[in-house]
């Protein structure tokens, strides 16, 4: 599947005027792969709005998460140009919405992976004081993802 797209993609830069090419891009192809670029979390509470001019307006339900955007864009930026196959955005800009058009649809795969990992056996031990489930499982997700990271940092 991403071969496929990837000779699109290809076809489509060389057939397209630049102009033109970045409203065909714009936010449907950003959307789907939004939650890839900013992570699971992030997907939830934001969605891609308009793009103009190499500037993507992204649409939050909290400016708090909008300024979490604001302040990862040099780590959202590259990804999302990765995923487009181009250099199509430039900066992010957020607007604050009451609610998403499409809230995280496209994060769910992401969600499902990291459900996967297990964690060890001495932090479900230290977790059983967690009174509340939700919080318990959240915890144990959190910190199995962090001891996976640090030792795929040993590895390196």
């Amino acid at each position: 599947m991403r071969r496929k797209q990837a000779e699109i993609r290809e076809i489509l830069r060389h057939a397209i005027p630049a102009d033109l090419r970045e409203r065909i891009y714009s936010v449907e192809l950003i959307h789907k792969c939004w939650a890839r670029a900013v992570g699971y979390e992030l997907a939830l509470r934001s969605e891609p709005e308009a793009l103009s001019g190499g500037v993507l307006t992204v649409r939050v339900t909290d400016v708090r998460w909008g300024k979490m955007i604001y302040k990862l864009q040099d780590r959202i930026i590259p990804q999302l140009n990765r995923e487009l196959g181009g250099r199509l955005i430039r900066r992010l800009n957020f607007t604050k919405r009451s609610q998403l058009v499409r809230p995280g649809p496209d994060a769910e795969p992401i969600k499902k992976e990291r459900e996967v990992l297990a964690p060890p056996e001495t932090l479900s031990a230290a977790a059983q004081g967690i009174q509340e489930p939700e919080l318990k499982e959240l915890v144990l997700q959190a910190a199995s993802h962090y001891l996976k990271a640090q030792e795929n940092r040993r590895r390196k």
